[in-house]
């Protein structure tokens, strides 16, 4: 799907179905954007025809795992970026790739599925009468990335949540699950860490004015996008130690608990050694054996054995091994 919205000098922005429709071109004093949601291939021809981009660029928008980048082509930028997915099935994590063209004036944005950031931008200019919502296409870019990047703190804040969870569960449940779920957990926070940091440098570089194809007057939002992903990170980092010492504690735990078994099972076996040893002198067939034929000799070794049971569980006891 491809849709098209032209920003006129004073004019509100308008949706075209394609292209042509527009009567856009290089040289109009409109501008122009272009976002194309799982294009067909007659509609990925326009980055060939007319707007000509780079081999290399076309290659890297249409890998679906490449990872954040930008790249200064001269006349255009060529961004690629990764929102997140809200609502993956089941426990996976899931990043969606956006890439960008940036020109002097148009902006050509480019997903294979829907993405909430663009969609909201999208409404946004809909409901646009007047047109004065539009600040260039630098900054209609910087709009999507702000909700690109915003979608990232729930993401975080149910991951901190579940987090919550697992370290009751360690504490109250004996819950086998726990550790695939604090494993399950500690991967989402890394692989959330390995997506921010390539954009914490993309908008460190922007930050810093290196292209002039962002203003200076938008680049101090860059700025601001710059920061929430370091904070982004940093709380990712610190989920990331907290899991750590929540998977230490996790296995203490199971180490206490494996040792409180090893103590009753080692007390029970400390016990019935001496009875055993009773009992074994007590079952060899020896002829001459006195206590063999004493009448109440049965219920003398009987009282022997608990004897020799209460003794060792009231030292036992003493020593605070029980």
């Amino acid at each position: 799907m491809i849709t098209v919205t032209r920003f006129d000098p004073g004019s509100p922005a308008r949706g075209h179905p394609d292209l042509a429709a527009s009567g856009w071109t290089r040289d109009s004093a409109a501008t122009l954007w272009i976002d194309l949601e799982a294009p067909t291939a007659d509609e990925l021809r326009l980055l060939e025809d007319p707007f000509a981009f780079h081999p290399l660029a076309i290659e890297d928008c249409l890998t679906p795992e490449h990872q954040p980048k930008i790249e200064d082509f001269g006349p255009y930028l060529f961004l690629i970026f990764r929102g997140v997915d809200l609502d993956p099935p089941g426990e996976r994590f899931e990043t969606i790739k956006l890439a960008a063209f940036l020109g002097p004036n148009y902006l050509i944005t480019y997903h294979r599925r829907p993405m909430r950031s663009v969609a909201a931008v999208l409404t946004k200019y809909a409901h646009d009468e007047k047109g004065d919502l539009f600040r260039g296409v630098d900054y209609l870019l910087y709009e999507i990335l702000d909700h690109l990047i915003e979608f990232y703190f729930p993401v975080l804040e149910r991951i901190e949540q579940e987090i919550e969870v697992v370290e009751e569960q360690i504490f109250t449940a004996d819950d086998e699950n726990t550790l695939d779920a604090i494993l399950g957990l500690k991967r989402r926070v890394m692989e959330i860490k390995r997506a921010l940091t390539p954009h914490r440098e993309l908008f460190g570089r922007i930050a810093r004015n290196e292209f002039e194809e962002i203003t200076p007057q938008t680049v101090v939002f860059y700025r601001d996008l710059y920061d929430s992903t370091y904070r982004l990170a940093e709380v990712a980092d610190s989920y990331r130690d907290v899991l750590s010492g929540t998977l230490d504690a996790h296995i203490s735990m199971i180490s206490h608990r494996l040792n409180e078994v090893m103590k009753v099972l080692t007390i029970f076996a400390t016990i019935i050694l001496p009875l055993t040893f009773i009992v074994g002198v007590y079952g060899m067939n020896f002829d001459y054996m006195p206590e063999l034929h004493w009448r109440y000799g049965y219920f003398i070794l009987w009282g022997i054995m608990l004897a020799v049971t209460g003794g060792m569980l009231i030292y036992f006891r003493r020593r605070r091994w029980i």
